[in-house]
């Protein structure tokens, strides 16, 4: 059935509401203890940033004090300005105490115990005291006065949290086994949170032998947020609402994540002072000092002066759910829940929530309206404008289930597994043509399979025999030439030998004062082996495919050499894709070969297809999308920040402009820099351009944090914002005078994602972003002509709840599978503007989903199937009207040929965002991307 209606998570407030705030001030002498003991650390380790590190402080002081609506971190940096607004006292006594461990856990470690108790010393805990008198604040309507603090956009959601838990329970699915009762979640962020208690247990059922059977179980809760968010071209803002759901560790496990886990602590008592609350919950982070977990210790102190400590780390891990409350029971005494991150293995239950469990919420919100008169109105509604949507590449043909034969290649969903358009597309011009593809291999299983794969689908067979070469450091290797009627290409192997091995960081030889600095060292030593064991590439186009043992390999994590093979071996002039062995071995130590090693061969191949720039071509057909081939799809994507000086001794931002031809399917990218000097350069180019970069760990910058040099770095900020809108401005314009085909003056479509980019191009917030006309910072440079063919969109994705919620309108439970593009009606304050919101259809593995009726609660094994909406600007539009450029984005959005579905952004982006994979150095840290967000993540790609 095709649903032509969405009704959009989004209201307003129809009164005001107003807030009596107290407020807290930073004693002079504190401030200035806290600002020398910052400064004294940079001077020492001669990096790092001079300023309070308050952004540390904020969750504990949260967690003490739950009545907090703001903090303002220049409360720390100017006199007189407050730093805690709260909606009630608390008594202080402790507070000065629990600072003062704060800053020892800070500033001890690099400065020494004795230096910071002298220090300490000096401070007066009396000096702290409340303001005698609240301040009346507006929750709605922003301050006139410049000097009145803002803080709607935390006032308000914590507003609508209080009155939504005057009745907490929510009855999901309108089943009493499903009837939740919420509490809140503590947290500073902009917006509130309220989360289900105690967890549900969820089964986890799949089908096996034709009958469903229950094979393990999960345990969630659900978690409601609050926001109040910006919208293009509206004055006032809207509050969204969200749901998701975060996952617990049930069962007692041997150790903690090596860096970190979050534990989500309930306690019916305030922390600071002891006195009886409402249940909440606070997250605190348990970190690793050395090798054993612990609690921070400003809090642990604080919990002890009150009498009601926090269980030891290793009992949690004994005994991880910690005096759970049972459904129906009073919640009371200090609880304690651990989620799920990826240490712990793959999450047992699948992410995300049914489109039922949407509407449960959406609903409850909607008679909490109508049964309590509540000051609240849904905002705008979105219909489908676009029509039946023909596939751009034809549809491989589908094979019935009891058909256990090959697929045929050409007939693969993924358009760059099909040899018919890859080969040709491969081989279209000498200059963009692969040389030669280098297999570094540790198993003669995954080589035999990448060597045949690379044959398959790029058509070519061997000629000639195998010839041996060597390396400079005289390692050996083999060289075979392989050909096509379309063209030749060289596949070298060569044993990766130990350079895949883990850097040794318990080595006494190692240099280097800390284990950061010993790693960055191990790190430089093997990238510099690295570039010695290879074989020359002579400037010509070059790609490797390395095999790589899995992350769970290495420990510590800071051992895995994957990020000195990154860099390493593109130092060589190879761009590379890793691959894990097709092999692994169970318990029994018997080795057997994995399941989806096809799989695991195709996408290695194909996506070191796509580091090369590689893309079959044409990519816009008129008939089908309605616009003129003779268009430029452009993006711009900031990928870091970077201390690194240049000429103009400014800090330098770096960012890429990615350009498509989409009559010939060349990729091309440049940066400000690149620009100066080489113009457009081929993607595989541009990547190498990256990994040259001197890359800075330490070189982001809290723009919330800064000391007394915040004057001087605004300005270079602004001179670097306009340096940026410069280089976009020239990109666009030799686009715009750059001939796609047939000397024909070219259109340039130029997408930009706001989150990503509004701290560089300003404009791109939404009281900035103008309507229906090109922004001043661009247009000032260009001629008429060009303005008239620069068509300019700007998008926003569902990060941090940017994006509303749909829900299928007088259909609970529905999905809309085929995706579409709707108008959101009524929402901006001009009659001549409006958004669009982007559904991609269903994704080749959500076929076995939640049903209509269904909630999570049902089944943890199936997929959600509940995309999250994109949002589309249509900034400037000459002579194309805007809701056929709003379907053709939507429309790109599905023309990623890596991919056999639609993608999070529309293509070229993917080039952009992937490009992060060289944006790398020695300094970088280990990441570990753990589950802790409880965002409904939506994955950008996909196997096929």
């Amino acid at each position: 059935m095709a649903f032509k209606n969405i009704l959009l998570g989004t209201w307003e407030l129809n009164q005001d509401v107003e807030y009596n705030l107290f407020s807290l001030i930073v004693p002079t002498a504190w401030q200035q203890v806290a600002k020398s003991l910052a400064q004294a650390r940079v001077k020492l380790l001669g990096k790092g940033y001079p300023s309070v590190p308050v952004y540390s402080l904020d969750p504990l002081i949260n967690a003490s004090f739950p009545n907090i609506i703001q903090t303002m971190r220049n409360g720390w940096k100017y006199p007189s300005l407050p730093w805690i607004l709260a909606t009630e006292t608390a008594d202080i006594s402790y507070l000065p105490d629990l600072i003062k461990d704060w800053l020892r856990e800070e500033f001890n470690e690099s400065l020494g115990d004795d230096e910071v108790e002298s220090k300490l010393n000096t401070l007066d805990n009396e000096a702290w005291h409340w303001e005698k008198e609240p301040t009346n604040y507006s929750i709605w309507h922003q301050p006139e006065n410049r000097n009145i603090i803002d803080v709607r956009f935390q006032a308000l959601p914590d507003y609508l949290a209080k009155e939504f838990l005057k009745n907490p329970t929510i009855c999901f699915e309108g089943n009493v086994q499903y009837q939740l009762t919420f509490y809140r979640v503590l947290s500073l962020d902009k917006g509130s949170e309220l989360m289900s208690w105690p967890p549900q247990r969820v089964p986890l059922i799949k089908r096996k032998e034709k009958k469903d059977l229950e094979v393990g179980e999960a345990y969630i809760s659900f978690v409601i947020s609050f926001k109040l968010q910006t919208v293009p071209w509206r004055n006032e803002p809207i509050i969204y609402h969200q749901l998701s759901i975060r996952q617990w560790i049930e069962k007692p496990f041997d150790k903690f994540p090596y860096q970190s886990a979050t534990a989500y602590i309930g306690d019916n008592r305030r922390w600071l002072d002891g006195v009886e609350q409402p249940f909440c919950f606070i997250p605190l982070p348990l970190k690793q000092k050395g090798r054993e977990p612990r609690w921070s210790k400003a809090i642990s102190e604080l919990l002890k002066i009150n009498d009601s400590p926090l269980p030891e780390p290793n009992n949690l891990a004994d005994e991880p759910k910690y005096n759970w409350s049972e459904f129906g029971e009073e919640t009371s005494g200090i609880q304690v829940a651990i989620v799920y991150n990826n240490y712990w293995g793959k999450l047992p239950c699948l992410r995300g929530v049914s489109p039922l469990d949407l509407a449960s919420l959406d609903q409850a919100i909607q008679n909490k309206i109508e049964q309590e008169n509540f000051p609240l109105r849904r905002v705008g509604n979105a219909f489908k404008i676009s029509g039946t949507y023909i596939p751009f590449w034809e549809r491989g043909k589908s094979q019935k289930k009891s058909d256990k034969s090959p697929k045929k290649r050409d007939h693969l969903s993924t358009p760059t597994l099909r040899p018919s358009l890859v080969t040709s597309a491969v081989f279209r011009t000498k200059e963009n043509s692969p040389h030669t593809i280098l297999i570094l291999w540790e198993t003669q299983e995954c080589r035999d399979a990448l060597i045949a794969e690379i044959c398959e689908v790029l058509n070519l067979s061997q000629k000639g025999e195998p010839q041996i070469y060597k390396t400079l450091s005289e390692i050996q290797g083999e060289e075979i030439l392989y050909e096509s009627s379309l063209g030749s290409l060289r596949i070298k192997t060569q044993h990766v030998q130990d350079l895949t091995q883990k850097l040794d960081l318990e080595h006494p030889s190692v240099k280097g004062k800390s284990r950061q600095q010993q790693r960055i060292n191990l790190l430089n030593e093997r990238i510099h082996k690295i570039t010695s064991f290879l074989p020359k590439t002579d400037g010509k186009l070059s790609g490797a495919l390395i095999e790589i043992r899995p992350k769970k390999s290495f420990f510590p994590p800071e051992s895995d050499p994957k990020l000195a093979l990154r860099i390493g071996v593109m130092q060589a002039g190879y761009v590379n894709q890793h691959i894990h062995p097709l092999t692994a071995q169970n318990k029994k130590d018997e080795e057997y070969k994995i399941r989806n090693a096809p799989n695991r061969v195709q996408k290695a191949v194909s996506d070191l297809l796509r580091q090369f720039g590689i893309l079959p071509a044409p990519l816009i057909d008129p008939q089908k999308d309605g616009i003129d081939s003779n268009l430029w799809l452009t993006c711009f994507y900031v990928l870091r920040r970077t201390r690194k000086t240049t000429a103009s001794d400014m800090p330098s931002t770096v960012a890429l402009m990615v350009r498509v031809n989409p009559v010939t399917g060349i990729v091309q990218v440049t940066t400000p820099s690149l620009f100066l000097t080489h113009g457009w350069v081929s993607y595989p180019v541009g990547l190498g351009y990256l990994i040259t970069e001197k890359w800075d760990s330490d070189s982001y910058i809290d723009e919330t944090t800064l000391d007394s040099s915040e004057e001087q770095f605004s300005k270079e900020k602004r001179q670097e914002q306009q340096l940026i809108n410069k280089f976009v401005t020239d990109c666009l314009r030799d686009c715009l005078n750059t001939s796609i085909e047939l000397e024909k003056p070219s259109r340039v479509l130029f997408m930009v994602e706001a989150q990503n980019a509004r701290k560089m191009l300003t404009w791109l917030q939404n009281p900035q972003l103008p309507a229906n006309a090109l922004p001043d910072e661009l247009k000032r440079y260009m001629t008429e002509s060009e303005q008239s063919r620069l068509l300019m969109v700007r998008l926003r994705v569902a990060t941090n709840g940017e994006v509303p919620v749909g829900i299928v309108k007088d259909s609970p439970g529905s999905r809309i599978s085929a995706g579409g593009v709707f108008c959101w009606q009524d929402v901006c304050d001009g009659e001549k503007t409006v958004l669009y919101l982007s559904i991609r259809k269903l994704l080749t593995t959500e076929q076995d989903v939640l049903r209509q009726s269904q909630s999570r609660l049902d089944n943890g094994s199936k997929q959600a199937a509940n995309p999250r909406l994109l949002e589309i600007a249509v900034v400037h539009s000459p002579e194309i009207d805007p809701d056929k450029l709003a379907c053709f984005v939507h429309h790109l959005r599905d023309r990623w040929p890596y991919f056999a579905d639609h993608v999070s952004l529309p293509f070229p982006f993917p080039f952009a965002t992937l490009a992060y994979e060289y944006a790398v150095s020695a300094k970088d840290t280990v990441k570990l991307n753990g589950f802790e967000d409880s965002e409904d993540s939506e994955p950008a790609f996909l196997t096929n």
